[in-house]
C-alpha cells in the first residue's frame, strides 16, 4: 500500500481553501471509496494538506488527477512511502469552520489524528493556528 503527503495552494478567488472543501469532499466520496484510497484533507486559509493510501495504481490515479486539478497549484510531495497498515480507515475532511474556536477545533483534529504515526500527526498539527 502506498501513503502519500502532500500540500497545495488553492486558485480560490476567495483564496480560502475551505471553500472548496465540498466539491471535493464529494467528488472524494464517489472516486476514492471504490479505489480504496483513504486519508484526510486538511484546508486552513489558502492552503490544503492531504494525506492518501491506498493500492499503489490507485495512487498514482489520484495523482495524475490532482496534478490536473485547477482547484489548487503548487502541488508539493512531503511524504511518499511504503506502509503496511492504513493509517485512516475511513475518509475524512477536516477544516476549521467559521463559528468554531481555535480550541475546539484543536480538540476535533487531535480526535482524528489519535491513530496516526507520530510523523503523520506532525504535519497536521503544525498548520494548527496557535
Amino acid at each position: 500500500m502506498r501513503q502519500i503527503i502532500y500540500t497545495s495552494v488553492t486558485t480560490n478567488p476567495t483564496g480560502r481553501a475551505e471553500d472548496d472543501a465540498v466539491g471535493i469532499t464529494r467528488q472524494a466520496l464517489l472516486r476514492n471509496g471504490l479505489d480504496g484510497i483513504t486519508g484526510l484533507l486538511y484546508a486552513q486559509d489558502g492552503d490544503f494538506l492531504q494525506a492518501i493510501e491506498g493500492p499503489d495504481d490507485s495512487i498514482a490515479d489520484l495523482l495524475a488527477s490532482l496534478a490536473n486539478d485547477p482547484r489548487h497549484r503548487d502541488l508539493r510531495i512531503l511524504i511518499d512511502r511504503e506502509t503496511e497498515e492504513r493509517e485512516f480507515g475511513d475518509w475524512m475532511m477536516v477544516f476549521r469552520e467559521r463559528r468554531e474556536t481555535v480550541d475546539a477545533f484543536d480538540r476535533r483534529l487531535r480526535a482524528l489524528l489519535l491513530g496516526v504515526s507520530r510523523e503523520m500527526a506532525g504535519y497536521f498539527r503544525a498548520l494548527v493556528p496557535a
